[in-house]
This record gives C-alpha cells, structure tokens and sequence, in this order.
C-alpha cells in the first residue's frame, strides 16, 4: 500500500514533468533519475531522443526545486560572449568579432578593383562598388531617390518622417543615425578608444584612425590629375579638386563668401562674430581664428621648421609650404588665371589675382567702410583705427602692427637688401620698392623707342 509520502513524491514529480514539457512541441515520456544536493542539472531521459534534451539546456536555464534535493541554477551564458582584448567590447558571434578587430590592426582585405580603396567587410566592398557602377536599388516611396543600400534608404526616410530617434543625454541634439550618435557622444565624453600603434595618439572612431596611419605609412594613394597632388583620402582629393574647378558650394549667411569645405566656412564665421580670432599667441600677442594657425605661428617663435624639401634642404613650418616650394623645382603652375595668361602655385594668390579682374572686395571694415581684397589687408587696416602695434625693433623701439613689416623695417639696420635689379643690379630692402624701381627701366626703354 502506497504512503502519503509517496504519494506526494509522486505528485510533485508529475507536476515538475508537466511544467518542463510545455517547452516541446511534443509530449515526452520522462524518467527522472534521484537528484543530489547542488547537483548544477537535471539529468532526463528522454524516450524521444536524448540529444534533443542536451542541445535545449544549453539554451536554456531553468531552475528547479525537487522535495529529494536542492538544484541550483544553471551556469548562465552571456548573449555576447566573444570579447575583443582591445577595447573590451563584446560581441555574439565570433564573425563580428573578428570584424570589429581589423579597426584595431587596419586590416582590409576586401580591395576594389576599380580604385585603391580596400574594406573591413565584403558588404562594405559591395556597396562600394555600387559607386562606380552607379546601382541604387534601394527607391524611396515618397519621393523616388534611390540608394546603393537600404540603410540609406531608413535614413533617408526620416527626412519625410521627421524621426530622429537617437538623443544626446548631455544637450538637445538628436540623431537619425546610431553610429553618429555615438560619435556625438565621444565629444561629450572625451572617450578614444580607437589608439594608433605607433605613436600615443587615440581617435573617437575607426575610420579617424585609419586616415592617421596612413600619415606613419606614408600612404597618399589618390592622386590629382591636373597638379599630381596626393591624398590620403578620396574625400580629400574631391574637396582639392574644387580648386581647379572653382566649385565653391559653402556660402556665408551673412556676406555671400563661399568656401570649399565647410570648416573654412566655419572659421570665415568667426569673422563675423564677436571675439573673431579666439586662439592668442603668449609670446606676441598676434590672435587666430584656429588652434592649427595659432601652432604654426609658435613656429615663428621657436624655430621649428620640421618638413624639409630634399631637393635644396630648405625647411618650412607647415607642409603645405614644403609642398608649394617644391613647385619651384618641378615648375609646377597648377592655377591658370580665365581672364589673362597669368598662372599661380598658389591657391590663395590665385584668388587675389582674380579680384584684380573682377573688382570684388568683400572684406569690408565696420569702422569706416572702406572694403579690401583679402582678409589680411583688413586686419592691417583695422589696427590703423585700434592702434595696435605689438611688434616692436630691438634695436631702436619702433613699433610695428605687423610682424612682416617689422622684419622690413630690421633689413635697415642689419642691411640686408635680398631683392635686386636684373637690369642695373641694384638692391632693395623690399620687393614692393623693386617693383617701383623697375618702372625706370620700361620708362626710358619707352623714350629711347620714341627717338
């Protein structure tokens, strides 16, 4: 004769069976074997199969309590359980992983075959690719604009939606997008978890950290076809190739100056406002607009001239002059003026040159009206209403609102006269009283042609 004992054995067992089938899609006949103390799982035996049993705990935890003993909870799994050594970040499966680690190494093994662009992922290779062959299969319904993926198309579709979904818990921007979104966040929070292998330096995102090594790789694959500029980026050739086309697609709100690229319109708008030139120098005084003029001024101070042309060994400040004198040895005159036969090795002189042609002066001084050709002779100008001049002579005081006139000004003390006359061989101090001179030989070569 049964116990009550057994009798609620029995009855706790048939309804522990009960609860663990309603995870089936069949009815198992099951047996359950004696449980120990803290045993970590039940062992079934399954009539069905027992291997059915075995791939469902792994997926699984259950916990389990039996009146013979106590079960305690199954080993938990974590849903990303491949971690990248670098940056910590977690992942669950071991592809991405795997992905993710060539933003640490800069491997790229997915290369295009049409243009040197190489990519982490062969999706990525694929949607590249769409550029050369021009293929959007992506349409928007609203619209009609077609993408070469279809997370463009989502992001695209806020424009109608008005969705942005992702919002900054530090200000009030929001964002369409999560990848800029994080970005975002990282100026916030300072964090750069992207660091370069060669030097010190950290970055917020991968694609940062690849333009960077490239600068230790010395890799400048794209290539200008009308000056043989090189770049580290295609984005940047783009921007260079405006240029030579005159593109200029970044205006100013409130002068109508137009830029090409939008950080030279957001340093232009400094201009504009109060406290223009942000970024002083501690040794003289001169301001700038940028932090990166404010550094290649302190050149002037310190001496430090680190690119060196290795033609002649003559060393510059910034690489862009280095890149702009070696034209000297290439013969290089990449600007050719539309209006006269006259070509430029400079972007900014070419500019000016224009303005010759045209009449433009839109930089005009708030004091008094008067309008110039070029940011620097505004300044010059300002300072005759402010007064300033920082720059002073060592030798006999005299001051100067310029660091260029200065240095005129020392040339008659130490009389070094660098500019001189082809026709009569005589010197000056400045090239600007070169130029006045030379009018004295096309004057009398006039008269002797008149006789």
């Amino acid at each position: 004769m049964t116990s009550s004992t057994d009798t609620d054995k029995m009855s706790q067992a048939h309804t522990h069976t009960h609860t663990h089938t309603r995870t089936h899609t069949q009815t198992h006949t099951q047996t359950y074997t004696q449980t120990q103390k803290n045993t970590h799982l039940h062992t079934f035996k399954h009539t069905h199969t027992r291997t059915h049993i075995q791939t469902h705990t792994r997926t699984h935890t259950y916990t389990h309590t039996h009146t013979a003993g106590i079960l305690t909870q199954h080993q938990e799994q974590s849903d990303h359980p491949f971690q990248c050594l670098v940056c910590g970040k977690s992942f669950r499966w071991s592809s991405r992983l795997t992905h993710h680690q060539r933003s640490h190494n800069n491997e790229r093994p997915y290369r295009c075959n049409i243009c040197p662009k190489a990519f982490k992922g062969s999706s990525a290779l694929l949607y590249h690719q769409r550029s050369h062959s021009g293929e959007k299969p992506y349409p928007c319904g609203e619209c009609g604009k077609a993408f070469k993926r279809s997370s463009l198309l989502q992001v695209h579709q806020s424009v109608h939606t008005g969705l942005r979904t992702f919002l900054c818990p530090y200000c009030p921007l929001t964002f369409k997008w999560s990848s800029h979104y994080q970005y975002h966040l990282r100026q916030h929070t300072g964090e750069c978890p992207y660091p370069c292998d060669s030097c010190p330096k950290a970055f917020k995102n991968s694609s940062s950290l690849r333009r960077h090594k490239n600068v230790h790789l010395g890799l400048k694959p794209y290539t200008c076809s009308v000056c043989n500029k090189a770049f580290t980026q295609s984005t940047n050739l783009r921007q260079h190739m405006r240029i030579h086309t005159g593109e200029r697609p970044y205006a100013c709100g409130d002068c109508g100056r137009r830029f090409t690229h939008s950080s030279n319109l957001a340093l232009h708008k400094n201009s504009h406002a109060a406290g223009e030139r942000p970024y002083r120098c501690s040794e003289c005084g001169k301001a700038f607009k940028g932090s990166s003029g404010l550094k290649y001024h302190m050149r002037d101070h310190t001496g430090e001239r680190p690119y060196r042309c290795t033609e002649c060994g003559k060393t510059f400040k910034r690489s862009s002059l280095l890149s702009i004198h070696q034209r000297v040895h290439t013969g290089v005159r990449a600007f050719q003026c539309p209006h006269c036969p006259l070509t430029f090795k400079w972007s900014s002189h070419y500019q000016y040159h224009l303005r010759q042609h045209t009449g433009e002066r839109p930089y005009v001084c708030k004091e008094c009206g008067k309008s110039f050709k070029n940011t620097s002779c505004l300044r010059r100008h300002s300072q005759m209403h402010s007064g300033l001049r920082p720059h002073t002579c060592s030798i006999c005081s005299k001051s100067f609102s310029q660091t260029s006139n200065l240095k005129q000004h020392e040339r008659t003390h130490s009389g070094e006269r660098p500019f001189q006359c082809t026709h009569c061989n005589k010197t000056f101090t400045h090239s600007s009283n070169l130029q006045l001179h030379l009018r004295t030989h096309s004057s009398q070569g006039g008269r002797r042609g008149g006789r």
